[in-house]
Order: C-alpha cells, then structure tokens, then sequence
C-alpha cells in the first residue's frame, strides 16, 4: 500500500480560553471562519495534508480545551507531539503573560523533551485594540528558542504561514535525525569491502596452511639417512 504522505506530523493547540485556538484550526483545516463562539469540549482534532518543497506533509492537529477544569484530559495529548501550538489573543495582555506563567510549564512537565514551540498572536485584525506589542512577543520567542507568527483567524491573514514555517522546521529536524541514503549506501560498501578483504584473508592463510601441510607431507614421506 503506497503511502499518502511522507512526514507525518502531530500537533497540539494549547492556550486560554477564548483566545481563538479552535478558530484558527478550523481556518487551516477547512478553511472557514465563524463569528460564534463555542468553547471547546476535552480536545477535538483534524488532519490536513500540505505539499512542501516536494512533499507531502500529513498534519494531525489536536485542539484542546483551554479551561482549568479539562487539563487532566487535555495534558495527556501532549504525550508524543513533534509540535506544540501556544495561542494568545492580541488584544488580551493576560492571554500572553500565561504563556510564560503557566502554559510553558504545562509544555515542560507533559510535553516530549525536545518538542518544537510555535507562539501565535491571534486577532491580529484587530489592531487598534492591540495590548501585547509585536516586539515584545518577539523578544520572547526569541529568549526561548521558539517560532513566532501573529496572525488572524478571521481574515486568515499568515495562518498558512505559520503552519508552514513550523512544518519546514520539524522536517529538518526529522531528516537531520535519521541517516542519509548516501551515507547507509557507504556504510554498506564498506562493510561488503571489508567482507570481501576477510574472505580472501581466510582463502589465502588457508592456502598456506594446504601448503605447509604438502610441504610436511613430503618431508616425512622421504625420510631421513
């Protein structure tokens, strides 16, 4: 059976309440928009495969409920993700200072240890209400290693982007970790060379043991005066 995809990926969207997580799944996955807002139940999920650079990427992206009464539930999705989503709404100053207070621990106590972090700044449309300054969000990601995208479910502004940019990341990580094609094809010309050298070491002591022996042979056959 061919294989529809060649990375397959698994993400999880975490982040407060109401901060537009479910909306910015439902603008990537099928690409639609709701005005009304309906809070998540445990966790929903969707896939989307994305064509990139030749590929084809397989994403399963988890969303989770972003209240307190649903983290036993939501906590253990982040067990095996490759990528971890944290969403804060721009104009929401708290939505971003939980990050770093509580939703990176989350990550840090759940999450796989060298999973990669995207932070999206949602509501980006909404600029003139804006609380959290692009620069300070940079500054952030920047200090802790992570992807940074704002962005807007409602106009889908940079939603693709993000999750492109976070893609092209975990398929570098995915490939830096696994032997190249040229280099398994070295490794096995090596070990047949050096299977080959061992074998014609054994054929040719073996010949001289046969000739020592012949050698020993005649010897004793002619006797001595």
């Amino acid at each position: 059976m061919i294989k529809e995809y060649d990375y397959l990926f698994k993400l999880v969207i975490i982040g407060n309440s109401g901060v537009g997580k479910s909306s910015l799944l439902l603008r990537f996955a099928d690409d639609q928009f709701s005005e009304s807002y309906l809070t998540t139940i445990g966790v929903d999920f969707r896939f989307r495969t994305l064509p990139i650079d030749g590929k084809n990427v397989k994403l399963q992206i988890w969303d989770t409920a972003g209240q307190e009464r649903f983290r036993t539930i939501t906590s253990a999705y982040y067990k095996g993700a490759d990528g971890i989503v944290m969403v804060y709404d721009v104009t929401q100053g708290q939505s971003f200072d939980d990050i770093d207070k509580f939703w990176l621990h989350e990550v840090e106590s759940y999450g796989e240890k060298n999973v990669q972090l995207l932070i999206i700044g949602n509501k980006n449309d909404l600029d003139e209400q804006k609380a959290v300054e692009t620069s300070k969000a940079e500054e952030y990601c920047k200090s802790h290693n992570m992807l940074f995208m704002e962005c807007s479910a409602k106009t889908a502004d940079h939603v693709n982007n993000a999750f492109l940019e976070l893609s092209r990341k975990l398929m570098a990580k995915k490939d830096a970790s696994q032997p190249s094609k040229s280099t398994n094809t070295t490794q096995g010309v090596q070990q047949q060379s050096q299977a080959r050298g061992q074998s014609n070491t054994n054929t040719s002591q073996s010949n001289k043991l046969s000739a020592n022996t012949s050698n020993q042979k005649k010897q004793k056959d002619g006797g001595c005066c």
